[in-house]
C-alpha cells in the first residue's frame, strides 16, 4: 500500500481496502445474526523495547477512514477536513522538531546544555502565580521532578512550550525590526532564528488555534505550505542539517494523496 521509497502510504488504496473490508464484514455478519457487531482498528506495535506480541494494543481509526459513504450516521467529513489535519500534522512535527533542534543548537555560553539552562531559570519559568511564564500543565511536564532537579525531554514540549523556552532559556535573539511576540515582516524579510520562531507561532495560531471550522482548502494549503517551508529552509540555513526540509516533502507527498482520493 506504500507508493515510494519511504513508505508514503496510498490514501486511496488504503480506502478502497477498507471499503472492500467493511462490504463483506458488513455481508457476513448480516447473513449470521442481526446482533453481530464488529469494530475496525489499527494494530500498534509493542512499546519500544518490547518483543512480547501480547503486548501489541489495537486503536480505533479515525472517523474518516471508518465512515461508509450512503449511512446516516456518517460525519460531514470533506477533503478540507483532511487537508486541514495533515497540514496540523505537519506544522506540530516538523515545525516542532525545527524548534527542538534549534534549543539544542542555542544554548547560553554560560551552560553546558539546553537542559542545565532550563534549571538555570526555573524561578522565573515557574514563578509564583500571576508572574510565572508557564502555566501549571507546562510546568508539570517541564520540571516532572518535584524538587526540580530534573527536567523533560524536549520530544515532551509542544510548540507553545518551545516558543516560551527559546525566548527565555536560549540564546536566541528577538527579531531585529518587529521583536518578540509580533509576526516578522517579509519586506524586506527577516531570516533570523529568532524571525522563524515568530513565524511558526504564528502558523500554529492560525492553523490549529484559531480555526473555525476545521478545514483547509486547496489554495489555502498552497499559501500555508509554501510558508513552511520558506521558514524550514530559513532555519537550517542557521543550524544546518536538511532532516526537517525532508520530513516536510515526505509529508507534501502525502497531503496530496489524501487529497487525490477523496
Amino acid at each position: 500500500m506504500v507508493i515510494d521509497e519511504v513508505k508514503t502510504l496510498d490514501a486511496k488504496l488504503c480506502t478502497r481496502v477498507r471499503k472492500f473490508i467493511s462490504l463483506n464484514l458488513n455481508k457476513i455478519t448480516s447473513y449470521l445474526s442481526q446482533n453481530l457487531q464488529y469494530g475496525m482498528s489499527v494494530q500498534c506495535p509493542p512499546p519500544q523495547g518490547v518483543s512480547d506480541e501480547s503486548e501489541v494494543g489495537f486503536s480505533p481509526m479515525f472517523d474518516i477512514w471508518i465512515a461508509d459513504e450512503g449511512h446516516a450516521h456518517d460525519a460531514p467529513i470533506t477533503p478540507e477536513h483532511m487537508i486541514h489535519a495533515r497540514l496540523c500534522v505537519a506544522l506540530v512535527t516538523v515545525c516542532g522538531n525545527a524548534m527542538r533542534e534549534i534549543l539544542r543548537s542555542q544554548v547560553p555560553a554560560q551552560h553546558t546544555d539546553i537542559y542545565q539552562a532550563i534549571l538555570a531559570n526555573k524561578g522565573k519559568l515557574s514563578g509564583r502565580p500571576g508572574r510565572s511564564l508557564l502555566n501549571t500543565s507546562q510546568i508539570n511536564v517541564v520540571f516532572p521532578d518535584t524538587q526540580g532537579k530534573k527536567t523533560g525531554t524536549l520530544d515532551q514540549f509542544d510548540i507553545s512550550l518551545l516558543y516560551i523556552l527559546i525566548r527565555n532559556v536560549s540564546a536566541v535573539q528577538a527579531p531585529v525590526i518587529t521583536g518578540w511576540g509580533n509576526d516578522p515582516q517579509d519586506q524586506p524579510r527577516d531570516t533570523s532564528l529568532g524571525a522563524s520562531v515568530e513565524r511558526i507561532r504564528s502558523f500554529r495560531n492560525h492553523i490549529t488555534g484559531h480555526s473555525a471550522d476545521g478545514k483547509t482548502s486547496r489554495q489555502d494549503l498552497k499559501g500555508y505550505w509554501k510558508k513552511i517551508e520558506d521558514v524550514i529552509h530559513d532555519i537550517e540555513k542557521v543550524i544546518g542539517g536538511q532532516m526537517c526540509s525532508q520530513e516536510l516533502e515526505r509529508q507534501k507527498r502525502q497531503v496530496i494523496s489524501v487529497y487525490e482520493a477523496c
